[in-house]
This record gives C-alpha cells, sequence and structure tokens, in this order.
C-alpha cells in the first residue's frame, strides 16, 4: 500500500525548494556584479588645509596590479570639485615595484608642472604615502621618485637650469642695453 505525504509536508518542501533556488540565483548574480573592492581616496581641500575622504570601488581583479590601479586613480584626482588632485595635472605612474614590504613609485616629471617654488613637494609626497598606507596594510615603507631620480635630487636640477636659464636671459638684456 503506497502512504500518501500530507499536504502541509509536500507545500513546505516546495516553499523550502523555492527559496533556496531563489537565494542560489540571487548569489550568483550579486558575485556576478560584484561592485569591487572599497578603497578611501585622501583629497587636501581646495578650500582650506583640511584632508577630504572619497570612497570609490576597484576591480577585484584588476589587469595592472592592485596598487599599479589604486596609484592611477588617486593620480587622476578628486571626483569632487572642492578638492585638489595629490600632484599636478598629467602626471602619471611610470611604473611601481613591491619588494620585502617596501614600495618603490615611479611618477612621471610632470609633476613639475606646476611651480616649483611655491609647490610644497613634500607635503604631496606625504598625501600620496598617507593614502597608499592606508589601503595597504602589508606596505611598510614606500620609496617615490620622479623620472627615476629622487623627488628632491630632482628638483634642486630643475631649480639649478631655472636659475641658469633666468641668468643667461639677465645677461642678453644686459647687451641689449
Amino acid at each position: 500500500m503506497i502512504e500518501k505525504i500530507p499536504d502541509f509536508k509536500r507545500t513546505s518542501w516546495i516553499i523550502f525548494c523555492a527559496c533556496s533556488l531563489i537565494f542560489l540565483l540571487s548569489l550568483f548574480f550579486w558575485i556576478l556584479n560584484f561592485p569591487g573592492i572599497r578603497r578611501c581616496f585622501i583629497y587636501k581641500s581646495s578650500n582650506s588645509d583640511v584632508l577630504k575622504i572619497e570612497n570609490r570601488f576597484e576591480s577585484i581583479f584588476p589587469v595592472s596590479g592592485k596598487i599599479n590601479n589604486y596609484i592611477d586613480e588617486l593620480l587622476t584626482g578628486p571626483v569632487s570639485e572642492h578638492c585638489c588632485p595629490v600632484f599636478a595635472k598629467g602626471t602619471r605612474l611610470k611604473n611601481c615595484y613591491l619588494r620585502d614590504s617596501k614600495l618603490y613609485v615611479n611618477l612621471s616629471a610632470d609633476v613639475l608642472k606646476a611651480d616649483a617654488y611655491n609647490t610644497d613637494f613634500r607635503e604631496q609626497i606625504d598625501l600620496l604615502k598617507k593614502n597608499i598606507f592606508n589601503n595597504f596594510k602589508n606596505i611598510k615603507e614606500i620609496e617615490v621618485f620622479f623620472d627615476g631620480k629622487l623627488p628632491f635630487e630632482y628638483l634642486n636640477i630643475y631649480k639649478n637650469e631655472k636659475a641658469e636659464c633666468e641668468n643667461s636671459v639677465k645677461k642678453d638684456a644686459e647687451w641689449t642695453v
């Protein structure tokens, strides 16, 4: 004799299967459309010396690497118009690599597009370091280069060339007078 399953057990089994299927489908679509890793970007306010934080989502598996992708995104500047970019517009990441928890960052010489006499490069480099340390806990030390040279070495060369150029212009002006 065949035993009949009560209607209550049958309907609860159907409801359980339907809920499980809905859960699995929603989990699948959430994984498929996962927004990425949340990263914090710290920028200086354009009105004052206050630091402002922006949160953005980055890809989980970026093609160029997580740190490269983060620094590229940081150098593109803030989304908000009330904040200043970390470095001068046009600055880009040439390369960076991590060795023994020390990060080496090589930026383009476009950093010097800003007025070298009025720009505080130490403050900008410190802000870059603060951003990286805040988002990547495995990095213990950061070394920053401009076109393969240490920033202040490069800055001294730039200032010397500018001073020589100004001196030659003054000498040319003396000849014409």
